[in-house]
């Protein structure tokens, strides 16, 4: 029986390039998760899913190289894959750290999977993403869309898929396998494995009541949740890590692309990134938490965005190879730790007949030695969530103890 080849959407951008390099073996990987009300059945989910995955073509999509050896979008006829496990006595991060130690990469089935953990009236649904396919804003929407489908609402009609590049008027080359315009460039880069190690994840979170404190003091200082959360990151990180006492700390954070380009709501990649250094000082924390709101403010400028995503596609187009890529952003990237925050999730806590308990910051697997701290608002509260592999311990402890002592 001959094998077929799958169709090829369409070729990649420059940051789906880069994150498919990052996610060969799981670094970059994220998982979301939201707890509703109530037994929903597997095939409730599944068709849910389904509907979701017919709206938005990249949620049928895997990666693949067209004839030409161009890094593309192939689609996939396979559903998007779901498991279901009894969880009585499992927590949500134990589940969200296992599939952090689960590699999402096939040449034929979506970037893509979901898992349900059915609890004593109430189940936990998870949505994992090859970041390649999706940002974490992206994942906020598709999982708001599954549950409102499960609500028992219809969704819109088909949702438009392009390229971030094209979105924002950029124009970038197709990225190859091996690269005919690299003359004189010998690629000697040897296949490499970066997330050896297990993922762990941790969380906490700020009730309403010590969050409504947190946000009255960073009000009352003109400073930004997500400013005073990125200053606590970068402190915290310095105190506990012998790895920075002489070197400076970079932070990475991602921009968010959506309203500064007029992008609408969709599944793919919105963003471009700020990064901030931290060094060990004896500098106070609002002069520290000012600087870095000034530092983040320069990145989310319009031409800089630009510039980022631009240096981001020269530099993968530049490399012998997609490997060399690979060894470039694994051994050599540009970021020693990832501080998110999603703001406020935009998902109501009631659809239809569907009630959503509770939802998290997502987890994300960065490199070994990194730490991902991701931050998220749901019905009043905050929760911070840490996920590392080999990472600092203890972080998420310091930084509830600088942000209360602040």
């Amino acid at each position: 029986m001959p094998i077929t080849t799958p169709p090829m959407l369409r070729t990649l951008g420059a940051l789906e390039h880069l994150f498919a390099a990052y996610g060969e073996d799981g670094t970059m990987n994220f998982t979301i998760a939201a707890r509703i009300s109530g037994a929903l059945s597997e095939s409730a989910i599944t068709a849910a899913l389904a509907k979701v995955q017919e709206r938005h073509v990249l949620l049928r999509a895997s990666l693949g190289w067209g004839e030409d050896g161009a890094h593309c979008f192939m689609l996939s006829e396979r559903p998007i894959p779901l498991s279901v496990i009894a969880a009585p006595a499992t927590s949500w991060d134990r589940i969200a750290e296992s599939e952090m130690n689960m590699p999402l990469l096939s040449a034929d089935i979506p970037l893509v999977r979901a898992t349900m953990a059915s609890e004593s009236g109430s189940t936990i649904l998870f949505l994992t993403f090859n970041h390649a396919v999706a940002d974490g804003m992206a994942a906020v929407l598709v999982m708001r869309e599954v549950l409102t489908v499960l609500g028992g609402a219809k969704l819109s009609i088909a949702a438009e898929d392009r390229r971030l590049e094209d979105k924002i008027g950029l124009e970038v080359p197709r990225f190859f396998r091996s690269s005919s315009d690299s003359v004189g460039i010998v690629d000697t880069a040897a296949p490499i494995s970066s997330s050896t190690g297990r993922a762990t994840v941790d969380a906490v979170e700020f009730d309403k009541d010590r969050f409504t404190r947190l946000q009255q003091t960073a009000k009352s200082r003109a400073m930004t949740i997500n400013t005073m959360i990125t200053a606590a990151l970068g402190r915290a990180l310095v105190s506990l890590n012998d790895r920075w006492s002489e070197g400076a700390l970079r932070v990475m954070s991602p921009i968010d692309l959506r309203s500064g380009f007029d992008i609408p709501d969709h599944v793919g990649l919105s963003l471009s990134i700020a990064i901030t250094p931290f060094e060990r000082s004896a500098t106070a924390f609002w002069d520290e938490a000012s600087r870095v709101q000034e530092q983040i403010a320069r990145f989310r400028d319009k031409k800089m965005a630009l510039r980022m995503v631009d240096d981001i596609a020269k530099r993968c187009f530049a490399d012998a190879s997609y490997e060399a890529t690979r060894h470039r952003v694994l051994e050599h990237g540009p970021f020693d730790s990832v501080m998110t925050n999603f703001g406020v999730l935009q998902v109501p806590t009631s659809l239809g007949d569907l009630v959503v308990e509770k939802m998290w910051a997502p987890a994300l697997r960065s490199m070994p030695g990194q730490d991902v701290v991701a931050a998220a608002t749901f019905d009043g509260a905050l929760s911070l969530v840490h996920t590392s592999v080999a990472g600092t311990e203890g972080l998420l402890a310091r930084i509830v103890q600088i942000l209360e002592e602040a």
